[in-house]
């Protein structure tokens, strides 16, 4: 047995080491400022939507309201650029990672994707882009129990129904979209999201040799960062995690009635995605529709737009300029349906 002298440099050594991986853990993962939050509760009844000052928010207005409307029970809010940097700051910290990364984005668009998952993992509810609106009131869209819980709630963007050939526009052949989404407050899928985002933002920039503020993604780029092909991996990692087994597309092609995975329920196309012409949409609306996108928020241009004012700028400046209607939803492939 070693005298006690000289266990005291191996406990400091280990005590320092201790020291040093706790440091970089909270300074690399982000992580909410919550404790004992036990089981998930309820997906709360509140409604979040983004506007960062686009010009013609006006013609979308009306559409807003349905989700402002839709009952009075539920709590609806509209986030602008301001509100946006202060609901982060409260739930994340000053020094956070999270905080840090979107007050430094350039990109409006990769902001407006964020600042969606950093809500709803911290405080929950729904979300849905400023070109949609309700068609069916919002306590109707699903149904529990006791024992089948639902914590959140996905739509599907996009399913190639078995052919060999991606849908245009598409990555996977089974795609989520994220223009609308609900979940419960810390909700581990949406938690998981925030850390997946933060991580490949910084690592795009890296990628692109350049700072947070001058980064400006392709088109593509976006859509695996911060839009629906990375919402569409953290969903099938999280289905995976929840029931113990891989879940892949070909557990869920040609879905017809929602399904519930764990505590998550998957609901089919038209749930969300009414309108398209490929996936097996419907072109007008059906019983299945809870929700209508319009696919008006012309993203991709104003992305184009703000890039190259970025691009123009100064080295080390922050050109937080352009305007989004509030995120990278998928153009719905061939999208021609309209409401009716």
């Amino acid at each position: 047995m070693l005298p006690v002298i000289a266990w005291r440099p191996l406990v400091a050594a280990f005590t320092i080491a201790c020291i040093v991986v706790y440091t970089w853990l909270g300074n690399h993962v982000p992580s909410l400022h919550i404790s004992g939050h036990g089981s998930l509760q309820p997906i709360p009844k509140k409604i979040w939507q983004i506007n960062f000052n686009h010009p013609q928010y006006s013609a979308l207005e009306s559409f807003v309201a349905t989700w402002k409307d839709d009952d009075p029970t539920y709590e609806h809010t509209l986030l602008d650029k301001q509100a946006g940097q202060d609901i982060v700051r409260k739930h994340y910290g000053e020094d956070s990672e999270p905080l840090k990364t979107y007050l430094e984005l350039g990109s409006t668009i990769l902001r407006a994707d964020y600042l969606r998952y950093l809500v709803l993992a911290a405080e929950g509810g729904f979300y849905s882009d400023l070109d949609t609106h309700v068609v069916k009131p919002l306590d109707e869209w699903y149904s529990e129990s006791p024992n089948r819980p639902v914590r959140a709630l996905v739509g599907l963007e996009s399913d190639q129904l078995g052919s060999p050939h991606l849908i245009k526009g598409m990555y996977m052949p089974v795609q989520f979209c994220q223009w609308t989404l609900a979940i419960s407050a810390h909700h581990p899928l949406m938690v998981s999201m925030v850390n997946a985002v933060t991580q490949g933002i910084q690592k795009l920039a890296r990628s692109h040799e350049v700072a947070l503020p001058n980064l400006s993604p392709t088109n593509k780029e976006v859509l695996h960062t911060t839009g629906p092909v990375a919402w569409s991996r953290a969903v099938f990692a999280y289905l995976s995690s929840a029931t113990g087994t891989e879940v892949t597309h070909l557990n869920l092609t040609g879905l017809k009635e929602p399904r519930l995975f764990g505590d998550v329920l998957i609901l089919p196309i038209n749930a969300f995605a009414s309108g398209l012409t490929h996936s097996g949409s419907r072109s007008t609306v059906s019983n299945e529709t809870l929700m209508w996108h319009t696919f008006q928020g012309a993203w991709r241009a104003t992305e184009q737009q703000a890039s190259r004012k970025r691009r123009m700028a100064s080295p080390g400046t922050n050109p937080q300029s352009g305007a989004s209607f509030g995120g990278s939803g998928g153009d719905g492939g061939e999208q021609s349906g309209k409401y009716r």
